[in-house]
């Protein structure tokens, strides 16, 4: 069996956990780059945008609460089953920068989408914010799960720190990655909670080993890493969302932060969503990094109360 097929098997049964079977179709970007997106529900449309070294998969649970939008998740270009980022690594905070001006609305324009609502975590919220920022008036609302690239943070965790170290990129592509290993790196990212109580379970942790496993996730999502932080000074202080972008974000958006996230907790969420225009907090108690995973009914619940507003 390839890598390819495993990842698929892993994620099948992923999806079959939650009674859910996806339509999934790959996209061509106007960079000439093929992405894959999976599609549940039907409703008024919702680009989901995950995290680092992750894939669209990882919002399964959620679109499967959400069955009245149309839930689109996307793989990020570079992650699970979509081409790398066209024209090869990028080589500077400017070139990420543009880059995350447009690549929502060049998704939205592969689907023919005038105008659709985001929601995004960790990496993803840095795109959708630039994406709103220079695109106004094609996304309609953001929700943030916890923190997100752009916002400051509290401490940059061991495993971004050891992914900015020359080299590291290469030694990665060779290291046999483990079970165990993959649960450290979830407990580093905020996710402890959620493996003690089982709601990230045994079939979420195959998918993901999987992912880190057979497909290039990892290992694409690395070379950006230097440019974002270095092994000593931690997070660049360049990649942080500027007052004067901020301002510009002026739809409608809700961040839904859990108290436990590594990166950031409630005081970060607060001095950091005083400074958009039109910005709600909810700091979810009990949660980390993922608090559609520790608290899914709930965030469920308050993100379709503000989708449907």
């Amino acid at each position: 069996m390839g890598s390819v097929e495993r990842f698929r098997q892993s994620e099948q049964r992923l999806w079959e956990s939650v009674g859910v079977e996806p339509s999934q179709h790959h996209v061509r970007l106007r960079d000439g780059g093929i992405v894959r997106v999976q599609e549940t529900g039907e409703g008024p449309p919702v680009l989901l945008v995950h995290g680092a070294a992750n894939a669209g998969t990882s919002w399964m649970s959620l679109m499967a609460k959400l069955a009245d939008f149309r839930c689109i998740a996307l793989d990020r270009p570079g992650c699970g089953l979509s081409d790398p980022i066209t024209g090869g690594p990028l080589r500077d905070v400017e070139a990420i920068e543009s880059y995350a001006d447009r690549l929502i609305v060049d998704v939205f324009d592969a689907l023919e989408l005038p105008s659709a609502s985001v929601l995004s975590t960790s990496y993803g919220g840095y795109f959708a914010i630039r994406g709103a920022a220079a695109n106004p008036t094609r996304i309609d609302r953001i929700v943030e799960y916890s923190w997100l690239l752009g916002a400051p943070m509290d401490r940059v965790v061991m495993s971004m720190r050891l992914a900015a170290v020359p080299g590291m990129r290469a030694m990665a592509a060779r290291m046999p990655i483990t079970r165990t290993m993959v649960k450290a790196l979830l407990r580093q990212i905020g996710l402890e909670r959620a493996l003690e109580t089982g709601t990230f379970t045994e079939d979420m942790i195959d998918w993901f080993l999987s992912l880190q496993r057979d497909t290039d996730t990892m290992v694409n999502d690395l070379r950006s890493s230097p440019k974002i932080v270095t092994p000593v000074r931690g997070l660049n202080q360049r990649i942080l969302h500027s007052d004067e972008l901020l301002a510009r974000v002026t739809m409608p958006t809700l961040f839904l932060w859990g108290d436990e996230d590594p990166n950031g907790g409630a005081h970060v969420a607060e001095q950091f969503t005083a400074r958009l225009p039109d910005a709600r907090l909810e700091i979810i108690p009990q949660t980390g990094h993922a608090p559609w995973i520790d608290e899914l009914d709930l965030c469920a619940e308050r993100t379709r109360a503000f989708l449907t507003v």
